[in-house]
C-alpha cells in the first residue's frame, strides 16, 4: 500500500516516517491499539484507513452470518463500541478544552464524521472496503469525494459544507487534519444501501457462470473487453447499478478471474455469496442451478482444505 496518500500536506519538507511507520501497523493488537488510542481520528484519510486495516483483521478471525457480506458484517461488528469510543473521545475533548483555555480537540470532530459514516453514509463505508481491496488509494479518494458530494454517488443535498485544512499542535506533536464538516442531510433524501436478498454484481456474474456451465447460455467472454460496454447495458437493466460499476466489475473478473480470493476471508465470501446464491435457487425450485452453485462451493471448500484453512 503507498502510504503516501495519506500525507496531507505534499511538501518533501514535512517528514512523514513515523506516521507511515504507525500506518504500516497491521498486526491485531496494533491496529486495534491505533484504534482505541485516537490514532485513526486524525483526519478523514486516517480514519477510512482505520476501517480498511479493521476490516481486514475482521474477514480473518470472525465467524459471521452466511447470509450477510462481510462489509454488512464489520459495520454491525464496528457499531456496537462506537459509542463507548465516541465518550472517550467526549471526555478527551472536554479536558483538552480545558486545559488549553477554549481549544477544541479535532479528533471529536472526525469521531462525529465517522458516526455518520457508519450510520448514515454506510454504502459509502461498504463500497470503499470492497474497493480497497484492489486499489486503495483511488478508493480512498472516491470514498471522500462521495461523502463530500462531489463523486458518482447520487447524495442527498448538502445544505452546509465546510472544508478546511488546519495545522494543529496538540500533544507535543504537529498534526494535519482535513476537516469536513456542517454536513446536513436532507430528511427525505437518505442514502439507501443494497437491499437485504438482493444480489450483488458478484452473484449476479457467477449466476451467469453457473447457467454457462450447464449450456443454458453463453458464457461471459472475459478476454473480449470491447463487449464490456454491452455486457454492462445488460446487467445495469437488471439491477440498476450503473454501467461504469458493472464495467470495473468486468475488468476485474478479466484480471483476477470470477471466483478470486487473496486469503482465507475472502475465499469465505465467496463460498457465503454462492451459497447464498444456491439456497435462493433451490427455494425457487430451479434446481438444476442450485446444484451447480452446490458442485462449486464443494470445489471451494475442497481448496480450503487444502490450504489448511478449516
Amino acid at each position: 500500500m503507498n502510504l503516501s496518500v495519506l500525507h496531507a500536506v505534499k511538501s518533501p519538507d514535512r517528514d512523514y516516517t513515523m506516521k507511515d511507520k504507525l500506518n504500516g501497523i497491521t498486526s491485531s493488537l496494533g491496529c486495534r491499539f491505533l484504534e482505541w488510542s485516537g490514532w485513526y481520528n486524525q483526519n478523514i484519510s486516517q480514519r477510512l484507513l482505520g476501517h480498511y486495516r479493521l476490516y481486514q483483521l475482521f474477514k480473518v478471525i470472525s465467524q459471521v452470518d452466511p447470509q450477510l457480506s462481510l462489509p454488512v458484517a464489520y459495520l454491525a461488528h464496528y457499531r456496537t463500541l462506537h459509542a463507548i469510543k465516541y465518550t472517550f473521545s467526549l471526555i478527551t475533548a472536554v479536558l483538552y478544552y480545558i486545559f488549553t483555555l477554549g481549544d477544541r480537540y479535532y479528533p471529536l470532530l472526525v469521531e462525529q464524521l465517522n458516526k455518520e459514516l457508519i450510520i448514515r453514509h454506510y454504502t459509502i463505508l461498504q463500497d470503499f472496503l470492497i474497493d480497497a481491496e484492489i486499489d486503495f488509494g483511488k478508493a480512498l479518494h472516491n470514498a471522500i469525494d462521495q461523502f463530500n458530494g462531489s463523486g458518482k454517488l447520487v447524495v442527498p443535498e448538502i445544505t452546509v459544507v465546510q472544508n478546511r485544512l488546519e495545522q494543529k499542535v496538540y500533544n507535543n506533536t504537529c498534526h494535519y487534519f482535513t476537516e469536513y464538516n456542517g454536513t446536513v442531510l436532507s430528511g427525505t433524501n437518505e442514502l439507501k444501501g443494497k437491499q437485504a436478498g438482493v444480489l450483488s454484481k458478484k452473484q449476479i456474474l457467477i449466476l451467469f457462470d453457473l447457467l454457462a456451465d450447464k449450456g443454458n447460455i453463453e458464457r461471459i467472454d472475459y478476454t473480449l473487453p470491447n463487449k464490456f460496454e454491452a455486457v454492462a447495458e445488460l446487467f445495469h437493466a437488471l439491477n440498476g447499478k450503473s454501467k461504469s460499476t458493472w464495467e470495473e466489475e468486468l475488468k476485474d473478473c478479466k484480471n483476477k478471474g470470477l471466483y478470486y480470493y487473496n486469503d482465507k476471508g475472502e475465499l469465505n465470501q465467496l463460498i457465503k455469496d454462492i451459497t447464498s446464491l444456491s439456497n435462493k435457487a433451490r427455494k425457487a425450485g430451479f434446481r438444476t442451478l442450485a446444484t451447480a452453485a452446490d458442485k462449486k462451493i464443494k470445489e471451494l471448500e475442497t481448496v480450503k482444505r487444502a490450504n489448511g484453512w478449516e
